[in-house]
């Protein structure tokens, strides 16, 4: 009897201490799974000792926002990162547009301040954008559900757009009629430049005649648009209904927003707004 309650004991004793280790187990496993990995999305050797510090600004389920400092105690960590910065094919020194750096500050005694615009490279894949700054060793990291969520838009107004150098959108929508905002600019390749133009001179919606600057202002991050010597316009009234037939004959009054596109025949790129509330 003796002998049996002891290796009830004993048997209690292993079983304490398996569940002891598991729950420690558990517990370290949720640790790491919690460590911040964003960076290694990016496509850079940085490893989670290269980094400082991580500051937080914004970070949900639509947003996430953050800014990394990296450890720069040694001039050589910089140029290593600055070598795979310039043969990376993820990164590129083109800046992005006023829209989109906006997103990217620090934050000062409670205020918003714009980030240092010198040596800096751009990243824009899968939704994420992401600034590295040499100067200050520091990698902000951007992400918003809503900023830059669109389907494969290939064809704008009949301009094939699926062969672009750079693309910037900025496509904000929302609620059951998909109100909101669309603005694009795509810098074409040269492969397309003579089908679009022919295609743009034989549409009946496209014009070489400038649109009025009040206009052509909806392109407020694009200010060059007000320049173009040499283009052709679109602008039409859209009218967001259910309604297939009403989406083609409405009045003015009953027009919910506008659609304007510019192309610059010379530099080879479109510029496309639409907006209805």
């Amino acid at each position: 009897m003796r002998k049996s309650e002891t290796i009830k004991t004993i048997g209690l004793i292993i079983s304490i201490i398996i569940i002891f280790c598991l729950s420690i187990y558990i517990f370290i496993l949720k640790l790491f799974a919690n460590v911040d990995n964003d960076y290694k999305k990016l496509g850079l050797k940085i490893e989670y000792y290269s980094i400082e510090y991580i500051t937080t600004y914004g970070y949900d389920e639509f947003c996430t926002y953050k800014v990394y400092k990296i450890k720069n105690y040694y001039s050589s960590s910089m140029k290593e990162l600055k070598s795979q910065l310039e043969n990376s094919n993820l990164w590129s020194k083109n800046k992005f547009y006023e829209y989109i750096m906006k997103e990217f500050y620090e934050i000062k005694e409670d205020e918003e301040i714009e980030i240092d615009r010198e040596d800096l490279y751009y990243y824009d894949k899968n939704g994420i954008y992401a600034i590295f700054d040499i100067k200050n060793a520091k990698l902000y990291y951007f992400k918003n559900g809503l900023f830059n969520y669109h389907k494969d838009y290939n064809e704008i107004l009949g301009v094939d757009t699926s062969n672009y150098i750079t693309r910037e959108i900025y496509s904000v929508r929302g609620g059951p009629q998909n109100d909101g905002l669309d603005y694009y600019v795509y810098e074409l390749t040269e492969e397309n430049r003579k089908e679009i133009q022919e295609t743009l001179s034989k549409s009946q919606i496209w014009s070489k005649n400038r649109l009025e600057n009040d206009i052509l202002d909806s392109f407020e991050h694009n200010e060059e648009v007000l320049s173009i010597e040499n283009g052709y316009y679109h602008y039409e009234l859209v009218c967001r209904t259910s309604d297939e037939n009403k989406k083609y004959n409405f009045t003015e009054e009953e027009a919910t927003g506008y659609e304007v596109g510019v192309y610059d025949i010379d530099k080879n790129i479109l510029y496309y707004y639409w907006t209805s509330i």
